[in-house]
């Protein structure tokens, strides 16, 4: 009788821990979810706080404008050289009455290669020293599959702001 008595204490006592650990499983599972979310959420704010670098810079701008915004693309690269997939491409369109556009991507540099990388600051710098500010840019973006942008257009109309200005004045 004690003996029996004794397995029953001995089965409660296994059944008890056995229901503390699922316990103990529910609770944590149900906490990893969350953190995995607050995860998820913080992964997204970064990535809009990356593009908040760039996205005020959307639609008509001003030559100082898109010059800023270069200056900000050069340190970018500098920042992250070696993340690619931070470092957007660039493309530069001039149109010209009657020709057909001049396209000048600049890649940035895959792995975070030296000369890459720094091809790709020098062809950003030459193409800020060429921004005029009396000229009006537009800019478009696409962004990559995370969110963050992968391409940055840069449009530039000086033949169309001239015809603008001419039209005008002779109204």
């Amino acid at each position: 009788m004690e003996n029996a008595s004794k397995a029953l204490i001995i089965a409660g006592a296994i059944l008890l821990s056995i229901l503390i650990i699922a316990i103990g499983m529910a609770i944590y599972s149900s906490s990893q979810s969350a953190i995995n979310d607050s995860l998820t959420d913080f992964s997204t704010q970064q990535v809009e706080g990356f593009n908040s670098n760039f996205t005020s810079y959307i639609g008509k701008s001003t030559g100082s404008n898109v010059s800023n915004m270069l200056t900000r693309l050069i340190a970018n690269a500098n920042t992250y050289a070696d993340e690619p997939t931070k470092i957007p491409c660039v493309q530069v369109d001039q149109i010209n009455a009657g020709k057909t556009s001049v396209k000048t991507p600049v890649e940035p540099a895959t792995g975070g290669a030296e000369k890459g990388q720094q091809d790709y600051i020098d062809a950003l710098t030459a193409m800020k020293n060429k921004v005029e500010n009396k000229h009006t840019y537009y800019i478009t973006m696409s962004y990559q599959a995370n969110g963050l942008i992968d391409y940055i257009s840069i449009g530039y109309e000086k033949e169309m702001a001239n015809s603008e200005t001419a039209h005008r004045k002779t109204k």
